[in-house]
C-alpha cells in the first residue's frame, strides 16, 4: 500500500505540474491581442502588447511546402534528431549526430494581408506528428558503415562501436488550410516569443482558451485529490 500511495503521489504532482503548464498557456492566449494579419505585418509593435505578445488567425499562404525525410509528409515544419547509443562496459554512452529544424516560408492571412510567420525554431504546434523508430546497424553493417533507412531518410552508420543503435526521431507540422499562431512581433512577421514557445495551431483563439481553462481546471483537481489520497495509501502503508 505503501508504494501505491507512492505512484499515487507521482501521479498527482504530473497533473498538477500539467494543470499549471495549461493555465500558463491560457493566460498567454488571453494577454496576447488579437489582432488583423495586416497590422500585424504593418504595424505590429503598436498593436501588440507591452512585452510584444501578438496572435493573429486566418488562411496559410505558402508557395512551396515541405516534405519531411522520414515519412514524405507535405508539410510547414519537420525537425529531425538522430541518436547513437552504444555500451563502454557496463556504462551507457550516447552521442547526437544530427539535430535539424527547418520551416517552410510561409503566411497567415485574414484577408486584410499576410504576416509572416517564422517556425524555424519550433514550438508547441497542433496538430503535430511524430514518428520515431530505433534500428540497430548489425556486424556486418557496423564494420562496413553500410545505411539504415528509416522510410525516406538514409543514415550512413558511423563507427562508433560493434553494437550501436540509431534512433531517429521526426516530428512535423502537416500543412493545414488554416492556423491560430500566438508569439512575438518581429519586422513584418510573427516569430518564438523568447524562452517561450511559438504557438501554433488549426484550432482558433477561442477554442484554445476553453481547451487550455479545461484543462488547467481538470488537471489540477485531479492532481490535487490524487496527492491527497496517495498520501493517505503511504501513510496507512507505513514505511
Amino acid at each position: 500500500m505503501h508504494t501505491l500511495g507512492l505512484v499515487v503521489v507521482a501521479a498527482g504532482l504530473v497533473g498538477v505540474i500539467w494543470g499549471i503548464f495549461q493555465q500558463v498557456k491560457a493566460g498567454r492566449l488571453s494577454g496576447a491581442p488579437l489582432v488583423r494579419t495586416g497590422d500585424a505585418a504593418a504595424r505590429g509593435g503598436q498593436v501588440a502588447s507591452s512585452d510584444g505578445a501578438i496572435s493573429v488567425q486566418g488562411n496559410v499562404i505558402c508557395q512551396r511546402f515541405l516534405v519531411s525525410p522520414v515519412t514524405g509528409t507535405v508539410c510547414l515544419y519537420y525537425s529531425l534528431k538522430t541518436v547513437a547509443s552504444w555500451k563502454e562496459g557496463e556504462a551507457e554512452k550516447s552521442k547526437v549526430l544530427e539535430d535539424r529544424k527547418v520551416a517552410a516560408r510561409f503566411a497567415i492571412d485574414d484577408g486584410t494581408g499576410p504576416v509572416w510567420i517564422d517556425a524555424s525554431k519550433g514550438g508547441d504546434f497542433d496538430p503535430e506528428r511524430s514518428k520515431s523508430e530505433s534500428k540497430g546497424a548489425g556486424l556486418l553493417g557496423g564494420v562496413t558503415g553500410a545505411d539504415l533507412a528509416f522510410g525516406h531518410y538514409k543514415l550512413a552508420t558511423r563507427s562508433l562501436s560493434l553494437g550501436t543503435k540509431y534512433e531517429v526521431t521526426e516530428t512535423l507540422l502537416p500543412v493545414v488550410p488554416r492556423l491560430y499562431a500566438c508569439g512575438r512581433t518581429v519586422e513584418q512577421g510573427i516569430a518564438e516569443p523568447g524562452w517561450r514557445s511559438l504557438i501554433l495551431s488549426a484550432k482558433t483563439r477561442d477554442e484554445l482558451l476553453a481547451s487550455a481553462g479545461r484543462g488547467a481546471k481538470l488537471f489540477m483537481a485531479g492532481g490535487v485529490a490524487a496527492l491527497g489520497a496517495g498520501a493517505l495509501l503511504a501513510f496507512l502503508g507505513g514505511p
